[in-house]
């Protein structure tokens, strides 16, 4: 069923509410599979050994923006500058959409306050909807690899993207989603996972582009040019979605 098919991955990551930010956002990079395993791995590969002389080092946008840990070299602005201008000119090379969903979430927290769900299977729930309209209008399958939280946290979810799968939903039939979505898999933060990596960078300029803050590099443009939908009046419904 699904040789015929064009093969996509969706790496997502979440990122909170902070004192210059009220909203959970869900996001990330939808790319075909061939084009993450033999050009992105391969062009962030590059870009490590370049400005590091090592590939095993691991992206941690909060260190990154923070100039920490293994960013503490960041801290000169000329390195700093020229690898984030580098990392942009490569970001833009490369075939991929962006998506992502978010919320305020005190008024989330309000409106759910006597029940378990929380606010990242809400976003994920409504984020599956999204990528499931992107695989069928591309005629793709797809999985979804996001970073492990804790084991019952990975199996509630689990359980949800396959009940998801096996019963449909108000806008896709079982058959739709059943022809369209495969597996979710789930990576521990120390892995080496290249597509995790830019993921864990695009809800926080998803952010700064909603709250109107400074797009330092161009990271916001960059990741905003490739949304899906971009451009379109569905941008904000299937591009990045603001739930409430």
């Amino acid at each position: 069923m699904f040789k015929t098919k064009e093969e996509y991955i969706l790496f997502a990551d979440e990122t909170k509410k902070t004192p210059q930010n009220p909203y959970f956002c869900f996001a990330g990079l939808i790319i075909k599979r061939c084009d993450y395993e033999d050009v992105l791995v391969t062009k962030i590969n590059n870009l490590k050994e370049k400005h590091f002389g090592r590939t095993d080092i691991i992206f941690h946008y909060t260190d990154m923006k923070n100039n920490k840990g293994e960013f503490s070299g960041f801290r000169d602005s000329s390195i700093r500058n020229k690898f984030w201008t580098e990392f942009v000119n490569v970001i833009k090379t490369i075939d991929f959409h962006t998506i992502g969903v978010y919320f305020d979430q005190n008024l989330m927290k309000e409106l759910y306050k006597n029940s378990g769900t929380t606010n990242y299977d809400i976003a994920y729930r409504h984020l599956l909807e999204n990528y499931m309209h992107f695989l069928k209008e591309h005629d793709g399958v797809g999985s979804i690899c996001i970073e492990s939280r804790t084991f019952k946290e990975n199996m509630f979810l689990q359980r949800n993207h396959f009940d998801y799968i096996e019963k449909g939903s108000i806008y896709y039939s079982s058959k739709n989603t059943s022809d369209h979505l495969a597996t979710i898999g789930f990576v521990v933060k120390g892995d080496n996972c290249i597509g995790l990596q830019i993921a864990d960078i695009i809800p926080a300029r998803f952010m700064r582009i909603i709250n109107k803050q400074s797009d330092n590099y161009l990271l916001n443009k960059t990741f905003h040019e490739k949304m899906y939908c971009y451009g379109t009046q569905e941008e904000t419904i299937l591009g990045l979605k603001n739930l409430l």
